[in-house]
């Protein structure tokens, strides 16, 4: 019994110290389990739509949009599929560069989108890019043209740029398409 006392003397501080050690541990774990669940407990008390705001539904396209894109899909139908109102940052990869440069460039093609979209059924892959031009001849829609077809053209990827103000048969838009018209 001694020997026992005496070993428990000489040893306390390193049992101590494990002691406190797992103690320290448990109450890192307890408050990390608490912290999640009253993370997760606030995340479903949040309204999703803040309080104040108006939402409505808007239109998709503009019903000359609409008639073009009925053509359109109608000469690619055997092809391609066909997607509108693509976000840009979908179309490309960005791969390398400074974490800086790329951030700056996501923001500043994050919210512009394309009109149409021509992807390959087999590969998934884009194939063409159709941007329609309106009346619309403002610098500021001059400069967010050019920077889509930099993007697009930086990326390999083929655009065409077609007026909206006329109409197209569907052996017109397969032939400015360069693909084959349905018979």
């Amino acid at each position: 019994m001694d020997l026992l006392l005496t070993w428990i003397a000489e040893n306390s501080a390193p049992i101590a110290l494990a002691f406190a050690g797992l103690l320290v541990v448990l109450l890192l774990w307890w408050a990390t389990i608490l912290l999640t669940k009253l993370s997760a407990k606030r995340a479903t008390q949040q309204p999703r739509v803040p309080n104040g705001l108006s939402l409505a539904p808007q239109a998709f396209m503009t019903k000359d949009e609409a008639a073009f894109y009925n053509v359109l899909r109608l000469a690619v139908q055997d092809d391609y599929l066909l997607f509108a109102q693509v976000p840009l940052w979908c179309l490309v990869e960005i791969s390398a560069g400074p974490d800086k440069a790329r951030t700056s460039f996501l923001g500043r093609i994050a919210f512009k989108r394309v009109d149409f979209v021509l992807i390959h059924p087999g590969t998934l892959s884009v194939a063409k890019v159709i941007e329609l031009e309106g009346g619309d001849r403002s610098s500021q829609r001059q400069t967010r043209n050019r920077l889509v077809e930099d993007t697009l053209k930086a990326a390999g990827i083929e655009s065409v740029r077609l007026s909206l103000s006329r109409t197209y048969t569907i052996v017109e838009l397969a032939d400015l398409l360069d693909i084959e018209a349905p018979e």
